[in-house]
């Protein structure tokens, strides 16, 4: 065998165990890929199983969930319907809280107005304290005066006499004219019926509008008289007499001089 030949032999020999590599190599590949498309399946398994889980768990959660907004909604409504009472409460303490605001503003008022009426009582009172020292002073001027007066009786007992005769005379003449009177149906008081007397009574009662003093016919009055109202130096209104007996009226209030409702301790009084 000359070179050449030898040369191709071992060529030849050499390509041999290259494609022998190659062939080893191509069929180890082959294993491997069995046994990799062998693992993915089963990992592909493993997450469809575990895809299945989480499908099962979400859908479990979405129910929860569901549920739950349910019953939060249920309870929203029921914090709605309780805040709705709540601010019905509030407005209606407020609403409370504004009239005893009022109501605490007049009380302050009438103790003010008591308070200036008690002062000036005090002083009303230091002048009839006064006034009963020179009082005092007068009767002892007057009990001096008394044995002048005495010295007159004896007159005056004997201008009594004269004037018994004639008031005799004057009883007999006004029954005569009473009996002409009641003949002719003419009533004595209706000329002065409208004059109101000079009354300084208090409210002594109130309902609604109408409200009693302690002074009836005894005192001069009428239905119809009108009266002012005074609650201190404060004019309240006026109030005209709806029934009167002999030591109590009731009366109305005239809507139109009301400035103040009427309350029991009110002055009433026609000096105005």
């Amino acid at each position: 065998m000359n070179l050449l030949g030898k040369i191709l032999t071992l060529l030849i020999l050499v390509m041999s165990i290259f494609f022998l590599a190659i062939a080893l190599m191509t069929s180890a590949a082959h294993r491997n890929w069995k046994v990799a498309a062998s693992e993915l399946q089963q990992e592909y398994k493993a997450i469809q199983q575990q895809l299945t889980t989480a499908k099962t768990s979400t859908l479990e959660k979405e129910q929860f969930i569901q549920a739950e907004k349910v019953a939060r909604a249920q309870q929203l409504a029921q914090l709605e319907s309780q805040l709705a009472i709540y601010r019905n409460e509030i407005d209606s303490l407020s609403k409370q809280v504004s009239e005893e605001t009022i109501l605490s503003q007049q009380r302050f008022s009438s103790l003010e107005q008591a308070e200036a009426r008690a002062s000036q009582l005090d002083k009303e009172n230091k002048g009839l304290t006064e006034r009963n020292v020179t009082l005092s002073k007068e009767v002892a001027t007057s009990y001096e005066k008394l044995t002048d007066f005495t010295n007159k009786t004896f007159e005056l007992n004997t201008r009594i006499e004269e004037l018994s005769t004639l008031n005799k005379d004057l009883s007999s003449t006004v029954a005569k004219q009473n009996k002409v009177m009641k003949r002719l149906n003419i009533d004595e008081n209706e000329l002065v019926k409208d004059i109101v007397p000079l009354i300084n009574a208090v409210v002594v009662r109130t309902e609604g509008d109408l409200f009693a003093i302690a002074a009836g016919t005894d005192d001069g009055l009428r239905e119809g008289h009108i009266l002012d109202i005074y609650r201190g130096q404060r004019f309240v209104g006026r109030g005209v007499v709806r029934n009167v007996e002999n030591n109590l009226a009731v009366l109305g209030t005239l809507s139109a001089f009301m400035q103040a409702t009427v309350q029991e301790g009110d002055d009433v009084t026609s000096k105005f």
